[in-house]
């Protein structure tokens, strides 16, 4: 073949070759172009996640509750007398009354001097701590304290109770104060007087006097009862009564003294109530039935108890008692054995005082109770209790009630009314229902 007839083909397939060169380089090109561009957008990709998930985790921590300290070693706690650290740790407890905790607080107040104590009482002001804990904690601090700095303690008695109220503590123990130190006591207690730190209320007639009276009071009861009938009379009449459960411990000698001085201070009821619940009668007049009727009856005459006092003193125990049963059966069949029990045990003690009281005790069942029940309940014992002998007093307690608008209705006690014996008092009693 001649030259001029192979050099075109030749020529041709240079050329395709040379494109086809160029064609594999540029989509090499391209695919390298594309690789690196997968790539870029995978790490921006994961970049950002990785942003986000970092931006996450920064506010998270930032909301999250910070950690609990460590709980302490037992030896730490054992051995501490870092004092604020333990009312910390221990603010965190549930029962923390019963913990090591508590305990060591407790050794550690018992160790503490007054001067310790009493900055480590002020420094509970500003500590973060729950009311329940802080209130037993510094009722226990301030216990400690009676001894160790009595003066402050007593003061802190005072503010705490300032309102009428008594908290977790009470005023502590004045009366041990008194008498381990009776010139201290007395002066200090004047002082609060002079400065009217017990007129805070808006009358001026503050409770939280009575303690510190009443202790005074029970100091003076064997040397000198006209001194002691003095405290009472300064005492505004409102508040006499409420010196009873401060007026608790009276010894045997003292007794009638005691008994006397009250009479000539407080009307009956309130004396009665204050002796029903003193240390004289309380192995006799327990909230359930006490002693042996016998023993009681003894123990009233040689307290010298008169038959009036005596029928009061009966008329509030079964009276209390009637409306803490009439709690009781709410929503179950009224116990008719409880009221048997209690009237045979009265009866023992007063027979002529029995009648009156258990009306009265009825009375108050029906108050404290709700639904058709308890008027069913009360009507049939009161029907019962007539039937068996009980005297006309019995009655005019329930029919005075119904009377007067009490839930006993008029028609039941219409039916009562007619049942009294004595001409005279039925109608009586008739009339008031009219």
């Amino acid at each position: 073949m001649k030259p001029f007839q192979w050099v075109p083909p030749l020529l041709v397939l240079i050329i395709a070759a040379a494109w086809l060169t160029n064609l594999h380089s540029t989509n090499r090109i391209l695919e390298q172009q594309n690789t690196s561009l997968r790539s870029r957008i995978a790490d921006s990709r994961a970049t950002k996640s990785a942003g986000i998930s970092d931006a996450k985790g920064r506010a998270n921590a930032r909301n999250a509750p910070p950690d609990k300290p460590d709980k302490p070693s037992a030896d730490w706690i054992s051995t501490s007398k870092d004092w604020t650290a333990l009312v910390l740790f221990n603010n965190n407890e549930e029962r923390f009354q019963y913990t090591a905790a508590w305990k060591r607080l407790e050794t550690l107040a018992s160790e503490m001097n007054g001067d310790e104590l009493t900055v480590a009482y002020q420094e509970m002001g500003v500590l973060p701590v729950h009311a329940p804990f802080r209130n037993y904690l510094e009722s226990m601090m301030l216990t400690e304290l009676e001894t160790k700095n009595p003066e402050f303690a007593f003061s802190q008695y005072i503010i705490r109770n300032q309102d009428g109220g008594v908290s977790l503590g009470g005023y502590g123990a004045f009366d041990k104060w008194l008498a381990r130190d009776p010139a201290a006591a007395t002066t200090w207690y004047e002082r609060q007087i002079a400065a009217g730190t017990f007129d805070k209320s808006l009358d001026g007639k503050s409770p939280a006097v009575v303690p510190f009276e009443s202790a005074l009071i029970m100091s003076l009861i064997g040397t000198d009862p006209a001194a002691a009938e003095e405290r009472i009379r300064k005492i505004p009449p409102e508040l006499r009564s409420r010196l009873g459960p401060y007026m608790w411990g009276v010894s045997k000698e003292n007794s009638r003294i005691f008994i006397d001085l009250l009479r000539k201070t407080m009307p009956m009821e309130e004396y009665v109530d204050i002796l029903r619940k003193n240390s004289l009668t309380e192995r006799n007049f327990s909230f359930e039935i006490g002693d042996d009727p016998t023993s009681a009856k003894k123990n009233l005459e040689s307290l010298g108890i008169t038959p009036e006092e005596r029928s009061i003193l009966l008329t509030q125990q079964f009276k209390e008692y009637a409306e803490y049963r009439a709690m009781r059966d709410e929503g179950n069949t009224p116990s008719r054995q409880k009221f048997d029990d209690y009237r045979t045990w009265i009866e023992a003690i007063d027979p002529a005082a029995a009648d009156q009281v258990t009306g009265v005790a009825l009375q108050s069942y029906l108050e404290k109770s709700n639904g058709s029940e308890a008027l069913d309940f009360v009507e049939q014992i009161a029907t019962d209790y007539l039937a068996s002998g009980a005297g006309d007093e019995l009655l005019i307690p329930l029919i005075e009630g119904s009377a007067k608008g009490s839930a006993f209705p008029k028609e039941k006690a219409r039916a009562l009314a007619k049942k009294i014996t004595d001409a005279d008092l039925r109608s009586e009693m008739l009339q008031k229902l009219n």
